[in-house]
């Protein structure tokens, strides 16, 4: 990184500190330029929502190449599962630099990564996200964003699996019809639908339990007993 472009960032987390700094370096021409942004979260001290109208305006003076932030009073700058997360869905690298220390270390976009292993972090890593992840990669399909970061399924109140699936394309099927795709649907220690998972064939299900690793396992008694529906994208039909 050009030492110009890396004095801008300092004297941007700088200013912000205590709360976390965020802005993108984009190419302009020949040049590298640090656009400093604004920091939408809620709690800025902890974390970043960069302003997309800020973004938007970085965008139009050149091509983003990285997305930068501060971690304020870190003992050891190490990326968080969450920068990770959010890198992968950005598709550009990212900077991350601690303050007051100055350390930098970059990221880059996680590409193809394995569907298992994931930890998981609500709302941003969880069995709905790893199904759309799937059904965008295997698939060419987009689905719908209902990963929310709280339990909503705690007290019964909302039910964003069994108000939505139908929404996005899927058709109640036969468990007698279960074949590679089909999302299988369950109550785990709730009152509504608060779980899925992919059926991969020959009785193997991928899925994100919470608080667990993503994994490939058995689709065993325990899943079967506690399945509400198994549906399949109409896209997949006559697949």
């Amino acid at each position: 990184m050009r030492k110009k472009v890396l004095e801008a960032i300092q004297q941007h987390v700088a200013a912000a500190y205590p709360n976390e700094a965020c802005g993108v370096i984009v190419q302009n021409g020949r040049a590298q330029q640090y656009i400093p942004c604004r920091n939408t979260a809620e709690v800025p001290t902890e974390n970043f929502t960069l302003a997309p109208e800020d973004f938007t305006a970085a965008e139009a003076l050149g091509e983003v190449l990285m997305i930068i932030h501060s971690h304020p009073d870190v003992v050891q700058l190490i990326p968080s599962e969450m920068d990770r997360i959010q890198c992968d869905w950005s598709g550009v690298e990212w900077g991350i630099m601690s303050w007051p220390d100055g350390d930098f270390c970059t990221l880059s976009p996680r590409v193809d990564r394995d569907y298992t292993g994931r930890p998981w972090v609500i709302g941003y890593a969880d069995c709905w996200s790893l199904i759309k992840e799937y059904y965008s990669r295997e698939f060419s399909l987009a689905l719908g964003d209902y990963s929310v970061p709280l339990e909503w399924w705690i007290d019964g109140k909302e039910a964003l699996y069994d108000d939505n699936w139908e929404k996005e394309g899927f058709a109640e099927i036969s468990t007698s019809d279960l074949r590679h795709g089909d999302i299988i649907m369950m109550r785990l220690q709730s009152s509504v639908t608060n779980h899925a998972a992919v059926y991969l064939g020959e009785n193997i299900i991928l899925h994100h339990l919470s608080g667990q690793l993503s994994t490939r396992i058995p689709y065993g008694s325990y899943h079967r007993d506690r399945t509400v529906r198994i549906v399949r994208h109409k896209e997949l039909m006559n697949a």
